[in-house]
């Protein structure tokens, strides 16, 4: 699934519950850094927590000088603050896309496992757009929805974020 191939080996529409909900998780937690995996990638994740750890040892020591290192380069703060950006965008986009979908089309699972296999670059989803089944029967503007999360996945969000950004067309004029 995090290949992005779209390829399915297995039914886990069939699958139990807490397995199809580790195959869900795994979707947000993506692959390697300059993998072609979709998701967040690890590499973020690793920096995001590394980050909320920082800040909790910095609110009992405020005085402290706490670089935060991946291996043994210290991150920047700019980098830091990137990656930050780029998940909050993801979950917005995610959570835009989930709530669309549920109340189009009426079920919580398939609008959440949709969405976030649509902004992940993944495939198939739980329920009718599971692995057997399609995303045919959604509503026209689910379809539209879930084009912009693959498209904004795809690229990155944050080039896409850009794009409907007023002042960058300022700058080009």
């Amino acid at each position: 699934i995090l290949a992005t191939t779209g390829f399915r080996s297995a039914a886990f529409a069939q699958w139990v519950g807490p397995a199809q909900a580790v195959l869900v998780l795994l979707v947000f937690v993506g692959g390697s850094a300059c993998s072609g995996a979709g998701g967040i990638k690890v590499v973020r994740w690793l920096l995001l927590f590394g980050l909320l750890r920082r800040e909790i040892t910095r609110t009992l020591h405020p005085r402290a000088v706490l670089p935060l290192r991946l291996g043994n380069r210290v991150v920047s703060e700019e980098a830091l603050r990137q990656v930050s950006v780029f998940i909050f965008l993801y979950t917005l986009l995610f959570g835009f896309g989930t709530l669309t979908l549920a109340l189009l089309e009426g079920s919580f699972v398939e609008a959440f496992t949709a969405s976030a296999q649509a902004i992940g670059n993944i495939g198939p989803g739980l329920g009718t757009v599971g692995p057997m089944g399609s995303y045919a029967e959604l509503h026209p503007v689910s379809k539209v929805v879930l084009i912009f999360q693959m498209w904004a996945g795809r690229i990155e969000i944050l080039p896409v974020v850009l794009l409907f950004s007023p002042e960058l067309w300022r700058r080009l004029r």
